[in-house]
């Protein structure tokens, strides 16, 4: 089966290298709910505008065969990849000026925080969706993802897209070769003593990396690290003095296995990564054919039929819980002149088999219903494809709702202060760095008019005693 991900465009791109604006516009035909015939845009009506990224425009074409009849404008942009923050100059201009009519009804967002920043002020700029939207569909997504799209308020100002939770990636073939039929690692402790096992044995295998810009939706947030936990209205705890934060740290740590068993290359670096020397790493779901089943050959890829998926370890305090790398969102403008239309197309898009399906999505569907048909499908594109569906589907389940929703980006802050620590000559630790990622996510917060809570005597110093 032909690879169904080509994500380094959609998620996986580096801060530095960020897809221009762009504006195509696709004349197109048909609105329908899913199941239902209503909502639908007529000819002589103003017709939905519709942003989308360049990995979308799968779903267009599944979408126009599925609905051919009404009046959609398709406009291709970068979906705020990277917080490049399109959406919110846009919106922000739009609030002084006024909405113009070439302004989108509708948009694919690949920011998990746009929602809730954009939906509430000084924006207010998102339909709440729950008088559009059956409550029957709203309890349709994976575990607590709805979070993401759910204000202070409680207002739900998006439909989530697909999960990008957080596995455990694990080539098969080396796997066995260096360990035998030895059960694949089902917490953290257990990688760091199989990295430890290659690193003496094996040099120049790996079990997991450091280095990338996004590393932190791993190590934190699939630890249940509460640096972005929202505990009240514009609140958020941000506690890197935290059991969870400090363990994970001291474990990796004292590893001995930084900048060997774990890498601290880049997965997407320019000069190549080294994917078929990876044993077994964390990372989400569109790692599997983005980064390993790549298309390249080894050692920056590997074959089809390779890399299995397990369920995500336990965090370090013994609790079933992962992190996610992306994972898009619709949302629908509070501004639309077709308020229930919008709402109806952004629902088909979130929630279709027609679009949800292998070879058009980007990764698992987040609407459950869809997931089994997904994962069902994998045939000989992973290792052992009936034990990676089950764990595409646990690892979607169990995203740990401690993180965000926030108008900032903990990937950002973490790129800049962590990775030029961890990666330099000579390396940095993680629990050197925590205090200087931890006040960068506290600064965003107060830039962004949030309270914080914290434990750490640096954060409440604003970075001066206890630093």
């Amino acid at each position: 089966m032909k690879s169904f991900f080509n994500l380094k465009s959609w998620r996986g791109r580096s801060l530095r290298s960020r897809v221009a604006f762009a504006a195509v516009v696709v004349t197109g035909l048909a609105l329908a709910a899913p199941g239902a015939s209503t909502a639908t845009t007529m000819s002589s009506k103003k017709p939905l505008i519709v942003w989308i990224d360049t990995s979308r425009i799968p779903y267009e074409q599944a979408y126009m065969k599925a609905n051919p009849g009404a009046n959609i404008k398709w406009v291709i942009y970068n979906g705020n990849e990277n917080g490049t923050g399109v959406l919110q100059s846009k919106f922000a201009l739009w609030n002084r000026i006024g909405w113009p009519s070439v302004a989108p009804d509708v948009m694919f967002d690949s920011q998990n925080y746009d929602a809730v920043q954009l939906g509430t002020a000084p924006y207010n700029d998102l339909l709440s969706l729950s008088k559009y939207v059956p409550a029957s569909v709203l309890k349709g997504y994976a575990g607590h993802s709805m979070s993401a799209c759910t204000t202070p308020s409680g207002k739900i100002v998006c439909l989530r897209n697909d999960t990008a939770a957080d596995v455990l990636w694990v080539n098969q073939g080396l796997y066995t070769k260096f360990f035998g039929k030895a059960p694949v690692p089902t917490t953290w402790s257990g990688i760091v003593a199989d990295g430890q096992m290659l690193k003496k044995g094996h040099p120049g295998y790996t079990v997991g990396d450091i280095g990338d810009e996004f590393d932190d939706d791993f190590i934190y947030w699939g630890n249940g690290c509460p640096l972005d936990q929202v505990v009240g209205a514009n609140t958020v705890e941000i506690d890197p003095t935290n059991l969870a934060c400090t363990k994970i740290n001291n474990l990796l740590d004292n590893s001995g296995l930084e900048g060997n068993a774990i890498s601290t290359t880049y997965v997407f670096a320019a000069g190549g990564f080294p994917a078929a020397k990876v044993v077994m790493m964390v990372g989400p779901l569109w790692y599997g054919t983005a980064v390993f089943e790549n298309g390249k050959k080894a050692p920056d890829g590997v074959p089809n039929g390779t890399m299995a998926a397990y369920p995500p370890p336990l965090s370090v305090l013994g609790k079933p819980i992962t992190g996610a790398l992306g994972g898009g969102l619709w949302l629908v403008s509070s501004h639309s002149s077709q308020p229930a239309a919008a709402a109806a197309l952004a629902e088909f898009m979130s929630t279709s088999p027609k679009v949800q399906a292998v070879g058009v999505d980007a990764g698992l569907p987040d609407y459950t219903p869809d997931q089994a048909a997904y994962v069902g499908s994998f045939g000989s594109v992973f290792a052992n494809p009936v034990v990676s569906g089950k764990a595409w589907e646990t690892a979607a389940a169990e995203v740990w709702n401690g993180w965000g929703p926030t108008p900032w980006s903990t990937d950002a802050a973490w790129a800049s202060t962590v990775v030029p620590g961890v990666t330099a000559t000579p390396p940095s630790t993680l629990g050197k760095q925590m205090n200087s990622f931890a006040l960068a996510l506290a600064n965003d917060a107060r830039l962004a008019g949030w309270t914080v809570k914290s434990t750490s005597k640096c954060i409440n110093s604003f970075g001066g005693s206890g630093c």
